[in-house]
This record gives structure tokens, sequence and C-alpha cells, in this order.
């Protein structure tokens, strides 16, 4: 395969097993892996070599549990945006650090981003730097008051 983000793959159980390990802990050793498939630790490195050469496997990171760290304000905000100025949009929300992702979404609003921001004062700094995109119409915040469950996807 080539990469290519437009090419779809089709995944095996084995590689949707082996994906639900490596978001739990993508540090197990492979050897821990292939016990817990029950395969060998060459058929474990295949697999996840064949992941990331398709790009369903992007990379590796650090997952932040925010809500250990004090004074950290997570929410929610959709905004209705003018479809002109929909790239320039979401080129700018990626320089807002407090912007942890952006999806677009169908219904009433056009995107939805999540936030995390140190306190309220932040929050509504950050708010009023979204509102004033152009091409940004119109904005809704919902604080996050407490994730009852929370699977990374």
């Amino acid at each position: 395969m080539s990469g290519d983000d437009t090419e779809r793959v089709r995944l095996t159980e084995k590689d949707r097993q082996l994906l639900v390990l490596l978001q739990k802990n993508a540090r197990e050793p492979t050897a821990s892996l292939a016990r817990k498939l029950g395969v060998s630790r060459t058929t474990v490195q295949e697999r996840i070599q064949r992941l990331e050469a398709s790009n369903v496997i992007n990379g590796y990171s650090v997952r932040i549990n925010e809500g250990k760290l004090a004074n950290t304000v997570k929410c929610f905000c959709f905004a209705a945006c003018d479809n002109k100025s929909y790239t320039a949009i979401i080129r700018q929300l990626k320089e807002i650090d407090a912007v942890r992702a952006v999806h677009s979404i169908s219904g009433e609003w056009d995107i939805v981003m999540q936030l995390s921001i140190a306190n309220l004062e932040e929050l509504n700094k950050v708010v009023n730097a979204i509102n004033g995109i152009p091409g940004v119409n119109r904005t809704a915040t919902h604080i996050i008051m407490e994730t009852k469950y929370d699977r990374q996807f």
C-alpha cells in the first residue's frame, strides 16, 4: 500500500483487537500483545508495521488525564460558519492551543471543537477569539462537568 490517506484499509478481527490493546497501552511489549491475541510476536510486529505503513496508525503520543490536573476546564464549542470561509476557519483554529480537536458535523452547527483550558477567564478569551474569526457566525459553548466514560477512538 502507498499509505495514501484516501485508501480504505480492511481490518481483520485480530487487527481490531490489536488496535484496542494499543489504544489502552501503546507501550505494551510485543510479547504481551502476542499472548493476549494468541499469535506470535512476529505476527504482531508485522501487523503493527502494516497498520503504520497504511496510516491506520498515524503515530504514538502521550494521553494526558486532564482530570488529574488542577484548574482545567474542558468543553465543547459548536460553531456555525460561512461555507466560503470554512477552510480558513479550520486553519485558524489549528493555531489556538486550547482547541484540542475539530470535527465537521451535520445539523444546526457546522463544527464542534473540543477545548481544554486552564480556567474560565481563559475560556472566555478563547471563545471570544473563535467568535472573532471571519466566517464564524455564532458559537455555543458547553462545559463538561464530569466525564462518565471516555474511550479514545
